[in-house]
């Protein structure tokens, strides 16, 4: 991927999430063995972290505690590359521009799905050593410039040294994506624990959850957040569903876990094509939380 295009499929991402991702509760979910986490807490508009990184398996939880939907784009930058350096490169829209700051093609998948206000979400991934940047492309609704021109942009390094992390074993379901389907256990998708999700299929894929409001139609749900990431600005209204997170960009053939703690409920789970805008062969299925 080039870096223009990996710029665009940046922007891309708030047209791409169709239907709510995967609702996390605030508690903490099913442990893995060892530690290796890093927590970015976003607001309006900064990134606050804590936590430091070794490379190999990575906890990253994504907190929202704003008042605002919010993202962590992720890009592997070159050593020293600022925070100020990044901004400045993103906002250019040039490949050449943004070519001169990134590690190779600064692609990094996959990636914490953006959250709603007051939502968390976890996963664990891996990361290479080297350094990093996060940014927040999301529309503000005061002036409709991205969150990254008010200057929610960080920088983070990953050290060499080795993660002591461990894939959890305990608590953990299998959920298998392909480009036509979304194969769940046959007992359901838990309220608690771990989603392995592996990426079958020939691209890379998003796994979002949504948790509908009321009566609220899958339709409905999809129907709005299509409007508010198409344009930014949140359709009138009670929102029909809980935007919370996920899991965006799964490479083919990749595999990442995601954290549940799902509230009672009925929820929509999406299987969507990352390299497409609103994907219009989207797998969409319902289940409920007792």
């Amino acid at each position: 991927m080039s870096s223009k295009r990996l710029i665009g499929a940046l922007v891309a991402l708030l047209a791409c999430v169709a239907v709510p991702a995967a609702v996390i509760a605030s508690s903490t979910p099913a442990e893995a063995a060892g530690s290796n986490t890093l927590t970015v807490t976003a607001g309006e508009y900064a990134y606050t972290l804590k936590g430091s990184l070794s490379a190999g398996n990575v906890q990253l939880d994504f907190v929202n505690g704003g008042v605002e939907y919010h993202m962590m784009a992720m890009v592997r930058l070159k050593s020293g590359v600022t925070a100020a350096q990044l901004k400045k490169a993103a906002l250019s829209n040039s490949d050449k521009t943004f070519g001169k700051i990134t590690q190779g093609d600064g692609n990094v998948a996959p990636t914490p799905g953006v959250l709603g206000p007051n939502q968390h979400t976890s996963m664990i991934t891996k990361l290479s050593a080297g350094h990093y940047g996060i940014m927040c492309f999301i529309t503000a609704p005061s002036d409709g410039a991205p969150h990254l021109a008010h200057g929610m942009v960080k920088v983070f390094d990953v050290s060499s040294s080795k993660s002591s992390l461990t894939a959890p074993t305990d608590g953990v379901v299998d959920i298998a994506l392909t480009d036509t389907a979304v194969t769940v256990p046959s007992t359901g998708i838990p309220a608690t624990g771990w989603a392995k999700i592996t990426n079958n299929g020939t691209t890379g894929r998003d796994f979002n959850l949504a948790q509908l409001n009321g009566t609220t139609t899958t339709a409905e749900a999809d129907a709005y957040f299509k409007e508010f990431f198409s344009n930014g600005t949140a359709p009138a209204g009670t929102p029909p569903a809980a935007l919370v997170g996920g899991v965006i960009a799964v490479p083919k053939g990749g595999t990442t876990y995601l954290a549940l703690s799902l509230q009672k409920g009925r929820y929509v789970y999406a299987n969507e094509n990352s390299e497409v805008d609103n994907d219009p062969n989207q797998v969409l299925g319902e289940f409920t939380i007792k």
